[in-house]
């Protein structure tokens, strides 16, 4: 569900709860088009949130993981993760999400020992929180229908509805069985305020004093709690953000190189092919021809 988000820069990630109905603890749908700089601050529920994409694409910063995602596509976050979603530069997505508890929905439904009510371990780099509609059709469509039952509300909604998460929970528990994640590293929620001033700023230049600021802390502790937290330093992490959502533009619009390029911040054309090479092993243009073949 949405919520009001502060105004500037955010100084800490938003704790946004979600007061869910006893008797039937799914949320309302919050349907809404957002664009490339993020109207909400990186947050964290209390609950299991899904998301389906209608249109557009961009990439979703979950801890510390750079997701990209289109149109098709679901997302999966539970309540350990701090997270927030930016659409391309210069586009804008077309997103439907609710928020649920799937132990409290399916209470009296399923036996309290089902080890498959569990959503804790969909989590941390193992899990990629963005689910493809081409690799993972079986998780997709209930996820859609989830949402969109929600919406319509036809006779007998509520009992479709606790049908469909028992079904996406048994998938997902097949998909990606994990153990129970350990709770994610503390200095991931502390640098937030910077990974969401990187996201709304992606297309210009972004200076390591700054982020450190806005994390409340020193230039030198910012790099070490950054290193320790996402495993590269900041400039390398801005650097993948940037390729990322090129390579997403690439793939499923028509601008042109220059423009994509211009648009993530690359000042040089030459080395914006330079880097790209570097990191996909082929140049933009052959990138996009290889896409879209």
């Amino acid at each position: 569900m949405r919520f009001q988000s502060k105004t500037g820069e955010v100084s800490e990630t938003q704790y946004a709860p979600i007061r869910l109905p006893s008797d039937f603890p799914v949320s309302h749908v919050d349907v809404n088009i957002r664009g490339e700089v993020p109207d909400i601050p990186p947050h964290i529920h209390d609950c299991l949130e899904l998301g389906y994409c209608y249109s557009g694409d961009g990439l979703f910063l979950v801890e510390d993981k750079i997701l990209p995602f289109r149109a098709g596509n679901a997302v999966i976050i539970n309540n350990r993760e701090v997270h927030v979603m930016m659409s391309s530069p210069g586009g804008k997505t077309h997103w439907a999400f609710l928020n649920l508890d799937p132990a409290a929905l399916l209470a009296g439904y399923v036996t309290e020992r089902e080890e498959r009510l569990e959503t804790a371990s969909f989590c941390g780099n193992r899990f990629p929180n963005v689910i493809s509609e081409a690799e993972y059709p079986e998780l997709v469509q209930p996820v859609r229908e989830i949402i969109e039952t929600r919406v319509r509300e036809p006779a007998g909604f509520s009992s479709e509805i606790r049908s469909l998460v028992w079904l996406l929970l048994v998938r997902l528990h097949r998909a990606f069985h994990f153990e129970t994640q350990s709770s994610p590293p503390p200095g991931v929620s502390r640098l937030m305020p910077a990974l969401h001033h990187i996201a709304r700023h992606i297309d210009r230049p972004v200076e390591i004093p700054r982020l450190a600021a806005l994390c409340s802390t020193s230039e030198s502790n910012f790099r070490k709690l950054f290193h320790r937290s996402f495993g590269c330093a900041p400039k390398v992490y801005l650097g993948r953000m940037r390729l990322k959502s090129a390579a997403v533009m690439l793939e499923t619009g028509s601008l042109p190189v220059l423009e994509i390029a211009l648009r993530c911040g690359y000042q040089s054309l030459s080395n914006f092919n330079r880097q790209f090479h570097a990191c996909y092993g082929v140049s933009p243009s052959a990138f996009r021809a290889a896409r879209k073949s």
